[in-house]
């Protein structure tokens, strides 16, 4: 493995639009446009919308269970689209931010001081690290909902599907029709995963770059109080007053970065913590009044699907108070007065720190994420003394 910041950058880089072609949506290239294979996963996830509605009409009969159900996988689905929609609409940002991102680390690890390539290098180790989690998360997930139900199928002789919808003119009850339905599932499943994957890897990749902003922030004031114990000429206040400016510029960079992922992700976060919220609901509905076995896979999805985002949103939140106290530990009294005035100023602007809305109202954090969870017990315990009745 190279020991250059960059270059581990671009390796990650390179997996990440490997996986990200994979299901036909390299968004980082600002040529973008929709492929073969991008036709095929719209039109997978349009056959899932219709075959399910197909299959509540079908059987239906008056058992409202099954159509609470068969919509447990529809949040997923809906997650999907909320990517999608998200990738397709702000190509532009994201090639752009991915542009400057690079030239963070090309820049900074030309940097005299070795501090410099070390922070970018435990960033790209966290990255890294975070990205192989997640990923861990969707594959042991996506192989334990198709082996369970598959296993228990062959092992007991009865059916369990992995999925709740049906085709069209094929009869579950035969045993080629149930390996035909169990077969494109285990597509659906695989496409499913890699796709959402492929969504979160975007917000991943951008949101885990607040540690590169925060660390370089920190090395470049402690540079301006080196120069700061030393002003006794002209040259060396000029030097110092330089730094400043570099350093506005720098929180001002953040700053712009943290907007631009707000107005790509906030709609997308909500969503995604919304409908995993509702899937949890109705995953606990099915698997305790039907033989979902694929269910308990599918809700060891759910619940770090659902906090997966919420995590991101303290990591920057803890990165923009980071920027907040870096600029407080700024040698104020070694500055002369016009320096004093303008690092009051820069502390003003960093009053709010930033962050991304969830719902457009609170902020993107873990205690949000707990609160949702308070919210899901209450509905559980409400649900389950309805079905004791």
């Amino acid at each position: 493995m190279s020991t250059r910041a960059s270059d581990n950058f671009n390796e990650i880089m390179r997996f990440v639009r490997f996986i990200t072609s994979c299901v036909g949506f390299d968004v980082y290239d600002p040529n973008f446009h929709f492929s073969a294979v991008t036709i095929t996963v719209v039109a997978l996830i349009s056959m899932y919308f219709i075959f399910t509605i197909l299959t509540i009409a079908k059987e239906f009969h008056g058992n409202w269970m099954f159509m609470i159900q068969a919509s447990a996988m529809s949040g997923s689905v809906v997650q999907a689209c909320a990517k999608i929609y998200m990738g397709v609409s702000s190509v532009e940002t994201v090639s752009k931010l991915y542009v400057q991102l690079n030239q963070n680390y090309t820049h900074f690890e030309k940097e005299e001081d070795a501090r410099y390539s070390m922070a970018l290098l435990r960033s790209c180790h966290k990255l890294r690290r975070f990205l192989v989690l997640v990923g861990i998360s969707y594959m042991v997930g996506a192989l334990g909902m198709i082996i369970v139900a598959v296993l228990a199928s062959i092992l007991t002789g009865k059916l369990y599907l992995i999925m709740h919808f049906h085709l069209p003119g094929i009869d579950v009850n035969t045993e080629w029709g149930a390996w035909a339905t169990q077969a494109l599932h285990c597509v659906c499943i695989i496409l499913g995963g890699l796709g959402l994957y492929t969504g979160d890897m975007i917000i991943i990749v951008y949101l885990m770059q607040s540690f590169v902003y925060a660390d370089i922030l920190q090395l470049k004031v402690d540079h301006l109080n080196a120069l700061s114990e030393n002003q006794d000429s002209t040259e060396k206040q000029l030097e110092a007053s330089a730094q400043l400016i570099n350093i506005a510029k720098w929180h001002q960079t953040y700053t712009r970065f943290i907007d631009q992922c707000n107005d790509m992700f906030s709609v997308l976060v909500s969503v995604q913590v919304t409908t995993s919220a509702v899937c949890i609901v109705i995953t606990i509905f099915s698997l305790l009044t039907s033989d979902w076995i694929g269910g308990y896979c599918y809700f060891c999805v759910l619940v770090p699907n659902m906090y997966l985002y919420c995590i991101l949103g303290t990591i920057l939140e803890n990165c923009s108070e980071k920027f907040m106290y870096e600029l407080y530990n700024i040698s104020f009294y070694n500055l002369n007065p016009s320096q004093q005035r303008f690092v009051l100023f820069m502390l003003a602007k960093s009053q709010q720190p930033g962050a991304i809305l969830l719902l457009g109202v609170m902020p993107l954090s873990v205690s949000s994420a707990l609160q949702v969870t308070k919210s899901i017990y209450s509905i559980t315990m409400m649900m389950a003394r309805f079905l004791q009745k």
